[in-house]
């Protein structure tokens, strides 16, 4: 098969998966949405039997925030572990490249649905009321909005990057590396939202997941800036 016939195949494949994962984004939102407004139309007696009779309480809305808050942190921290060990290059022998990048960006939309579901669930929240403008603008909701503010931006950060896959070509291979750098900020930023406005953040389960990731992600940090110098002395002694 002709070195052309290949990146073809490749960028084929590329295309279905990617395109797959926003059309599961896109529904997963939509979906919410959807469901949402439909109890809103319903008749408020009919509503109060349908949640007794499925076991939605008033703590329901609060469950599933926390637990899909939880979810899209690990996947983001699966993420931003997977695309270290990418540019260090440490797995690319072991793993073909086109499935490398398919796993990186699917990790990178499983986090950001998660997050979507996590912030569209907090609509429903009975203890504080929330706004879209609460939910979508940093640092003026009802909850702790510093810690709060900086999950937003850091939402912001994984959407912008998570989309520059499909810019690469069109921003150049540096400018889009230096773009990806924003990965960074987006983990530390979400990271001190879950710590510090996450109400399981004391629980041992979540102190070992935030100190685990973030060990990682700096060890590989420093291992790829190692690497990369590395790197360069021996080409620079070629």
């Amino acid at each position: 098969m002709s070195t052309l016939s290949q990146e073809t195949q490749k960028a084929s494949v590329t295309t279905q998966v990617s395109s797959f994962l926003i059309s599961l984004l896109v529904g997963l939102v939509v979906g919410v949405i959807v469901l949402g407004a439909g109890q809103f139309l319903m008749d408020s007696s009919a509503l109060t039997e349908t949640s007794a009779a499925l076991g939605i309480t008033d703590k329901t809305s609060w469950y599933f925030t926390r637990s899909a808050g939880t979810v899209a942190y690990l996947l983001l921290a699966l993420s931003t572990v997977w695309g270290l060990l990418l540019s260090s290059k440490i797995i690319k022998e072991t793993v073909p490249a086109v499935l490398s990048l398919s796993m990186h960006n699917v990790l990178a939309w499983g986090a950001l649905g998660m997050t979507a579901l996590h912030i569209v669930a907090l609509l429903f929240d009975s203890y504080y009321t929330y706004t879209l403008a609460d939910l979508f603008i940093p640092f003026v909701g009802p909850y702790r909005p510093e810690w709060v503010g900086a999950g937003i931006i850091g939402f912001y950060l994984m959407f912008v990057t998570t989309l520059s896959f499909y810019w690469r070509k069109q921003l150049g291979q540096k400018k889009w590396r230096q773009l990806h750098y924003l990965t960074f900020v987006a983990f530390t930023a979400v990271t001190a939202h879950g710590v510090m406005a996450g109400t399981d953040s004391g629980s041992p389960r979540m102190v070992a997941l935030f100190w685990g990731s973030g060990l990682l992600v700096l060890f590989l940090t420093f291992y790829r800036i190692l690497a990369g110098k590395g790197a360069a002395r021996r080409r620079k002694a070629a």
